[in-house]
């Protein structure tokens, strides 16, 4: 990443890889209305964890780097779809 000083939090790996797992999914298979809706996390998440994971989703949005990472027309579509996720998880989907 474009912070060499960041220090993950490894509390939260669980939830960030179920979350960018999604994010995968939808890049991959489109975000057609032919899947049924899934909750992006298990039930009874506390608010204060989705907090946290809003935070890393959007760190990793406002990191991704052009050219150094992707191509610039990939990294909109991953910012896009990061951006859902992020609108989802505040909602409470």
């Amino acid at each position: 990443l474009a912070d060499p000083c960041a220090v993950p939090d490894e509390h939260f790996v669980p939830e960030v890889d179920a979350v960018l797992r999604r994010v995968a999914q939808a890049l991959i298979e489109g975000n057609g209305a032919e899947r049924p809706a899934q909750p992006l996390l298990q039930p009874n998440v506390p608010a204060s964890v989705v907090a946290k994971l809003v935070l890393c989703v959007e760190y990793l949005r406002d990191r991704v780097g052009v050219p150094r990472d992707m191509s610039f027309h990939a990294a909109m579509q991953l910012r896009a779809h990061l951006n859902e996720v992020v609108a989802a998880l505040q909602k409470g989907v």
